[in-house]
């Protein structure tokens, strides 16, 4: 479905600057943001293809994903992001994402579960705070403006300091409070970008149980997360199927869940409880880290020798 965003809406303010003009061969923080702003767009412009991987190379397919848009939005057909495309590119994806918000026939695969955020200076350990740290790492490879933070479920000063120049990089208020609209971006950067990578390309750390039971038709950051998890697991235990990492808990999840408890003992709902999501993450820990090996796995030296 295509829907149309009329020239005559409401001025969009628009904080972040251009950053010069963007073409085939470039690599930087801008092209990462214009491919994610790109494929948010093309959930509601089909003609304008989804980007992988979601990286910070300008390659030819996403020349040809700008080159659509501007034939979409009546701009010269350059395949450059030049000043006049960034900012269209910008109010095109802030339509999109407020059209998402207040109509149920237009969805952009963002929305997740929460638990309460913390205020500044909140001395408890908080598991979304603990992941978005864990996100915060990863975008901290990618943006230079973005600083690492220890993962330790604390909303104190440093992680404060990161969210905020996260939200000045993507032109949201900087306030360093972990709010919706900053949750709910973040999220959606760390799945265009960890999605496309193998699992044996990602490092998690173990993620402490959000307080909430996963079950088939639940979606966002922790089934993603989780989906992760498996996804490395099943690559090694093969009786384990393997999971789509779109952050949306599916019957095939269901299934490789059944099967994981199924072999760690635990009672197979093909839900994740606290015990589950508990397992998942020692079982993955072991396997990433150590010399966990499978019953019947080849031990890497031959036997006799």
């Amino acid at each position: 479905m295509s829907v149309r965003i009329s020239n005559v809406s409401p001025i969009v303010v628009i904080d972040t600057p251009f950053p010069g003009e963007l073409q085939l061969g470039d690599i930087n923080e801008h092209v990462l943001t214009l491919k994610n702003e790109l494929n948010v767009i093309s959930v509601n412009y089909p003609d304008i293809p989804r980007l992988y991987p979601v990286d910070q190379v300008f390659d030819e397919s996403t020349e040809t994903a700008v080159r659509n848009f501007q034939s979409i939005f009546q701009l010269p057909v350059t395949g450059t992001v030049g000043k006049a495309t960034w900012f269209e590119i910008k109010r095109i994806y802030d339509a999109v994402r407020r059209l998402a918000s207040s109509s149920s026939e237009v969805i952009i695969p963002i929305e997740i579960y929460q638990e309460n955020i913390p205020e500044p200076g909140a001395n408890e350990v908080f598991p979304t705070i603990q992941l978005a740290q864990y996100f915060l790492n990863v975008l901290s490879v990618y943006y230079d403006a973005i600083p690492a933070v220890d993962i330790n479920g604390i909303l104190e000063n440093e992680t404060q300091y990161s969210i905020r120049q996260f939200q000045r990089v993507m032109g949201l208020p900087a306030t360093g409070l972990l709010d919706d609209e900053t949750w709910n971006l973040m999220y959606s950067y760390i799945l265009g970008i960890l999605e496309t990578l193998p699992s044996s390309a990602i490092s998690l750390p173990a993620l402490l149980y959000p307080g909430v039971v996963l079950t088939e038709g639940s979606e966002g950051a922790n089934v993603f997360i989780m989906q992760l998890f498996l996804s490395y697991i099943s690559s090694i235990i093969l009786s384990i199927p393997p999971v789509n990492t779109s952050g949306l808990f599916d019957a095939q999840m269901t299934t490789a869940v059944t099967e994981f408890q199924r072999l760690s003992g635990i009672e197979p709902t093909g839900m994740i409880d606290e015990e589950t999501w508990s397992e998942i993450v020692d079982v993955y820990r072991q396997m990433r880290f150590s010399s966990y090996r499978p019953i019947g796995q080849y031990p890497g030296t031959l036997i006799g020798e």
